[in-house]
């Protein structure tokens, strides 16, 4: 493999006006990445008749020609999307790019530095932060005790990986993610990026593709302590400056309280 290989960040939305706050962050995260050899590739899903014209006047007045837009309007699966997103691509390495989370401009640099010395096929963080945007609440999550060891939605993998989203069945539309996780896990080609949680926050904001409560569960289990975040302080500080959070304080949670707070006046 290259040692500065084309990546191709793949991006499914519903391009509706409800999402374009999002959709603007995750692509202005795009732009912004310190890896210069990018591409951007954007699958609409058309099929649910959502009003895409402010998403896409936004693209389209960017005029970037590393980032590519995709109408799918026959009714599919949030697998088939993301394997539409991967068919599209250029580059040599894929990475999972979803339109409501937020990036730090090193994920890319700092993962592909992880997949290439690995010498496997992926790389998933295996910590991220989660932010429970309406109440303002962020957590440290470690999944190395889950099925997928990472979070589902931080991977990155070479294109010539011999695996591919469900398109139909239950995990199709929800935990497509997961599946593909189980699928390189199987044939012992994951390496975990350990010890960078800034690297991506993991959003919920009420409309994701699981509900509330699961998110929640997630923060239950996952979290790790007030005290580990009390020692890990400067480090998340440091990470976390390169997100605006806005002008309200943002609790950095524990599993058992809260251990300091971010932002505010």
């Amino acid at each position: 493999m290259n040692v500065d290989p084309l990546i191709s960040c793949l991006l499914v939305t519903t391009g509706g006006r409800e999402r374009f706050d999002y959709l603007q962050r995750s692509v202005t995260d795009f732009c912004r990445q310190t890896y210069q050899r990018k591409e951007l590739v954007v699958v609409f899903d058309g099929a649910h008749h959502h009003d895409q014209s402010i998403c896409k006047a936004y693209l389209a007045q960017l005029a970037r020609d590393d980032i590519t837009t995709i109408e799918n309007e026959r009714p599919s699966s949030l697998g088939q999307l993301r394997n539409i997103s991967r068919g599209a691509a250029h580059g040599e390495i894929c990475c999972q790019w979803d339109d409501d989370d937020f990036h730090h401009p090193q994920r890319l640099e700092r993962q592909l530095k992880a997949l290439i010395e690995s010498g496997r096929q992926a790389v998933y963080l295996q910590e991220v932060m989660h932010y429970f945007i309406k109440r303002r609440d962020l957590y440290c999550m470690n999944w190395r005790a889950t099925p997928a060891m990472g979070h589902p939605g931080t991977l990155m993998l070479k294109r010539s990986a011999n695996v591919s989203y469900p398109e139909s069945g239950e995990q199709s539309a929800c935990g497509e993610d997961l599946a593909v996780a189980m699928q390189l896990h199987e044939k012992k080609e994951v390496c975990l990026l350990e010890g960078a949680p800034h690297l991506y926050v993991y959003i919920s904001h009420g409309a994701n593709t699981w509900p509330d409560d699961h998110h929640q569960m997630l923060a239950n289990s996952l979290s790790i302590s007030r005290g580990q975040l009390t020692r890990r302080e400067t480090q998340i500080r440091d990470g976390l400056r390169a997100f605006d959070f806005g002008r309200d304080p943002v609790r950095v949670q524990g599993n058992n309280g809260p251990a300091f707070t971010i932002g505010g006046a």
